[in-house]
Order: structure tokens, then sequence, then C-alpha cells
């Protein structure tokens, strides 16, 4: 899995505008902070939650990792986030055709910064 810079960073300013996040297996996270000192499989700084036994062996604490990780979420988990957030598929899906998210080469940040656009 590859994260672009600006979807790092859209990611970053979710986190800073307050995003709820439980960290959980099946997540992919960027180390804000540097905690985990190991190298990527996938690119620096982004890991995958599969035991989170182990990030909590670094860490110590849930909160912590909320503090020093950045939620990376894939499209299933954003769209679960949004419907929680009482956004519809329709609401989102007219979100993304109406600001031409999905034509090819709209860059992956282009998509999920529509996504996020007008959710709470």
């Amino acid at each position: 899995m590859k994260f672009t810079p600006a979807e790092i960073e859209l990611a970053r300013r979710m986190k800073r505008l307050g995003l709820a996040w439980t960290p959980s297996v099946g997540h992919y996270v960027w180390d804000e902070a540097g905690l985990i000192n190991c190298v990527s499989p996938f690119h620096d700084h982004v890991y995958f939650i599969l035991d989170l036994k182990h990030f909590l062996r670094r860490s110590g604490t849930i909160e912590r990792l909320q503090q020093d990780l950045c939620w990376l979420p894939t499209w299933e988990q954003a769209r679960e986030w949004l419907r929680q957030a009482g956004q519809s598929d329709a609401e989102v899906s007219q979100r993304l055709f109406g600001n031409r998210a999905l034509e090819a080469g709209a860059s992956g940040s282009r998509f999920m910064n529509c996504c996020w656009k007008g959710s709470p």
C-alpha cells in the first residue's frame, strides 16, 4: 500500500481537526513521532497494524498510539467512518462525481479530500 505525501498530509490535518480514531488491527498508520523503530515494509514511516500488542509494547498505551501515530484510512475504513458520522453513500457519491474526483488522473488526495469535505 502506498500513500502519497498529499494523502498523509490530509490524514494529519484530519487528526489535528479531531478525527476520532482508535488503533485497531487492519489500520495503516503513519508514525509521526518515530515510535516504531523498525524498517517499514511499505514506505518510510508507514506501518500496518497486524498485531496490536506489538504496537502497544512500543507505546505502553492506546492513548500514546493515538498521540504518536496518524491513521491512514483505506477507502472502506473512510466510508465506514463517514457512515457513522451520518454521511450517506449517496451524499459521498454526489460529492465525488460533482468534484470530478473519480476521473482518470485525479489524485488520491483529491479523492479523499472530496470524501472528507463536509464531514463532521
